[in-house]
Order: structure tokens, then sequence, then C-alpha cells
């Protein structure tokens, strides 16, 4: 099988197992957080501690306490490799059953309260992924930090790397692609605190959705139009922060070109927008380049101008300038009255290059010679020339039928012409005048020899033999026999 139906069979096994890290995390204050997640979440908080109000809540995957859990998962991945479709992968597909331990211990969240900032909780994460490319393999330096702030982005936006070209901001035409996923609306817990909607938004950074809505905005849109996008693409410092994130171009688990590590999503109903951004690197500085991007990311967005909504039934009305047009969007178009259209029309006829034109005349004789068909000046031929073109493409010649000279007389044995005049047959000397009888057939003998079906000789056509010894001649051959010679010179002449 090929790599990439190979990939597809990996996902469709992970999507059948369905398989949640939620549900193996222990909170610290019930069990003691291992020593790798109690290293992260120290190293996650350290950057906040003079901003924090409160004791951090942190909460670690645990297979000691999950251990039955973990069993019944195993078993249902056994019963699922007993179909026959993962025969080409099942080995692999083991592998990942046995990782899935390791990624469970590196899970750790941690939920940090802080003060002075744009939220009223930080988020922290790590991102452990489970990939494979011809074999499976475990990465563990993802992290991701994320909260809600109190205002509303009029539509979700993404910021990403392009390969050979600068980062950008760019908004979602529509909704986020979360595979699926479906927010319980009925939760009233903050939507951050969700961890299976935080895992789907995570994702969805790597669909090919979402990458097609950056690569869109670059080319199709030129990087500029949407409000929210342009007026954060202005602020250098969030777009440098932005730009020193380690995405996974950088990191090189993806083959793509676009890379998008960062999100802001509304949610209307709670009056909050939800950001995230994700970082891939390996060095001891991922913690502090990621919090930053994250909190001048979301400073920013909480000074976005807001767009205008109008109750039901109700329009909106914005002051706008004089001779200007308002967008939806919230963009001002200039508007122009007929006189400056006209205005602008003599601008541009006069900017013309000079056009030739035609008079009603020419005009009128253009359209009768379309309405015939045939342009002015066209030769045109007759039935009779056109089949005296096609005798002179038959070869060029113009030969002329062959007609019988009714003149002349047959040999009444050998068929040749005979002019007046002569008295027997040149060829075969048979005399002018005398019935012929048919001969009778030759036995043939039982082997011919090879000279008998040979070709006769003009010798042999100029004086024939008798073919039958046995018939009576009138006249002896020496005295009748004269030479044909001048008669068929004679005769060619004539014809």
């Amino acid at each position: 099988m090929s790599d990439t139906v190979l990939k597809k069979l990996f996902q469709v096994f992970i999507n059948k197992l369905e398989f949640d890290p939620a549900e193996f995390l222990v909170s610290s204050e019930e069990h003691e957080l291992s020593s790798f997640q109690k290293d992260i979440v120290e190293k996650a908080t350290a950057i906040m501690k003079d901003n924090t109000i409160g004791d951090v809540k942190s909460f670690g995957g645990n297979i000691k306490v999950n251990d039955d859990k973990f069993k019944e998962l195993e078993k249902k991945a056994n019963e699922e490799l007993e179909n026959q479709e993962y025969d080409d992968i099942k080995k692999e597909l083991k592998n990942y059953v046995k990782k899935l331990k390791d990624l469970i211990e590196k899970t750790c969240v941690a939920i940090i309260p802080v003060k002075e900032m744009p939220w009223v909780e930080v988020l922290f994460r790590t991102v452990p992924r489970i990939i494979f490319d011809k074999k499976v393999e475990l990465l563990d330096n993802g992290i991701a930090y994320y909260g809600e702030i109190k205002c509303v982005v009029s539509r979700p936006t993404i910021f990403g790397k392009m390969q050979n070209e600068k980062p950008l901001f760019a908004p979602i035409m529509g909704s986020v692609d979360l595979a699926g996923y479906k927010l319980d609306d009925t939760i009233k817990d903050p939507k951050s605190q969700i961890y299976p909607y935080v895992s789907a938004i995570i994702s969805s950074l790597d669909s090919t959705m979402t990458r097609n809505h950056l690569a869109k905005y670059h080319e199709g849109y030129q990087r500029h139009g949407d409000p929210i996008c342009d007026f954060l693409m202005k602020d250098d410092e969030l777009i440098n922060s932005l730009e020193r994130i380690t995405s996974g171009i950088e990191s090189e688990r993806i083959s793509s070109e676009i890379a998008v590590f960062s999100i802001a999503i509304p949610h209307p109903a709670d009056k909050t927008t939800l950001l995230l951004v994700t970082d891939e690197g390996d060095d001891q500085n991922k913690y502090a380049r990621c919090f930053e991007a994250f909190l001048r990311f979301s400073a920013e967005s909480c000074n976005v101008p807001s767009q205008p909504q109008a109750p039901e039934g109700i329009g909106v009305i914005v002051s706008q300038q004089p001779g200007m047009v308002r967008t939806p969007g919230g963009q001002e178009i200039k508007t122009w009255t007929a006189e400056e259209l006209a205005e602008e029309a003599q601008k541009r006829m006069a900017s013309q290059p000079d056009i030739p034109s035609w008079s009603e005349e020419e005009l009128n004789k253009f359209a009768a010679e379309r309405g015939t068909g045939l342009p002015e000046g066209m030769e045109v031929w007759t039935e009779d020339e056109l089949q005296e073109l096609a005798k002179k493409r038959q070869g060029g010649l113009d030969i002329p039928e062959w007609k019988v000279d009714e003149s002349m007389n047959e040999c009444a044995k050998c068929g040749y012409s005979l002019r007046p005049g002569w008295s027997k047959c040149p060829v075969c000397e048979t005399p002018v005048g005398a019935k012929v009888e048919p001969e009778p057939s030759e036995e043939l003998s039982e082997e011919p020899e090879l000279e008998s079906i040979e070709t006769p000789s003009e010798e042999s056509i100029e004086e024939p033999t008798p073919e039958s010894s046995e018939e009576p001649k009138e006249e002896p051959i020496e005295e009748v026999k004269e030479t044909p010679s001048e008669d068929i010179e004679e005769e060619k002449e004539d014809q």
C-alpha cells in the first residue's frame, strides 16, 4: 500500500478508538503529579508568579489510577485490530497503543488565576502528539497557552506562517473546522476549561481547510481588507512576538508550506473570545516566548474596534464622512455623483488612443458582404471549372478514354488488331477470315518442366511455332513467311 493509504488507515483506527486523554487526567490535590509533570507546570507558571492570585490548579495524566479504564481501551484496540483491513499496518498500530501510556503521562494542564491581565485566568497545557510517517513516533515538545477575554471579535481570526512570505493574520470565512466536534451549549463552565473542545481547536490548526483560509487571504485578497486583521497587522510588537513562535514548519512536524499556530474564536452568547497560541520548540525559552505572544495577542484583541450589530428589525445608523459609504464589514468606500461620473468618463475618453471609424455607407457595405458570406474580391468557381480542376489534380494528365478502332478487324485466334490488306495475323499467322476450331486440351504431364511455365520470349512471339503438327499447312512456311516488322511500324504510326 502507498503511504497515503496507510496514513488514512492509521487515522481510521484512531477515530474508532475514540481515545480522550481528559479521561485519564487526575487533579494534583487528589494524587501527586509525576516529576515530569511537576517540572512542566513549574516552567509554565514561573513567568506569572508575580501576577497570580490564589493557587494554581494542575492536572496530570495518571495510568495507575485509571488502570482499569486503560485496559478497556487496550481491549477495544485489540478487537479492532482483528479486522483484515489493518493487516499491512497492524504492527505500527500495536506500537501506537503502547505509546498511549507515554502520551497520557506527558499530558498535564494548569489553570492559573492572574491579576491585571486581559483574562480572568490563563490555562496552560502540553500538546503531546503521536504521528505516523512510515512508523509511529511520539512528539512531546508541543505546548499551548489559552484563555478568554471579556470582549467579542466579529469573526474567528488566525495567525500563521507561509514559506518565503511574511507571517500574517487572516479571517476564517465561515465556521472553524472542528472535525465534527460539537460544543455542548448547556455546559456553564468557561469554554477554555472544556478539554475536548480545546483539543479540537488545536487539531483544527493543522486542518487543510484552516490553512486554506490563510492562503486565500494572502493570494486572493492581497493580505488586506478585513478590519480585524488590518488592525492587528499594524502592531509591530505583536507581529514580532508571534513571528518568533516555533511552528510546525520549523519543527519539521508537517510537510506543508503553511502553518497556523494561533487563533481567536468569538463566543457572542458569553460575550467572550477564546484565544490560543501554540509552540513546538525544543528550547527552554518556549514558555516565555509562547506566553508573551499570547499576552500581546489577547491585549490587542481587546482594542480591536467593535463592529456595530443591528438589533432585530432596526437598522444601524453609523456616522460616516460625506461622500463615503460604509460596508457591513466597517470599511468606508467613496461614492460619486452623476456629474463626477460623467467627468471621469470624459477624462477616460480623452486618454483613449485613436480608433478608426466608419461611415454609414461603409457599414452597410460590410453588412451586405457578411450577408452573402463572401468578402469582397474573393474568387468564385463554377461547377465546370471545379470538375476541370479535379481532373488536373489526378496526376496532372488529361488522358482521353480508350476507344476501339472500328475500321480494324481482330484475329479470330489471338485477338490481335489487323490492318486492312493483311492476309494473315503477324502474331499467330492465322489467315484472315479463317474460322478457328477450339483446340483439344493437352494432357498435363505428371512432372512439368520449369521451361514449360516460363514466359515466352520475343523471338517466340515473332516466330510462333504451330501448336499441332498434325494439321496440314496450306503453304510451306518458307514461302508464306513474311517479316511483319514494316507492317507493325506502319500500324504504330497510324495509331
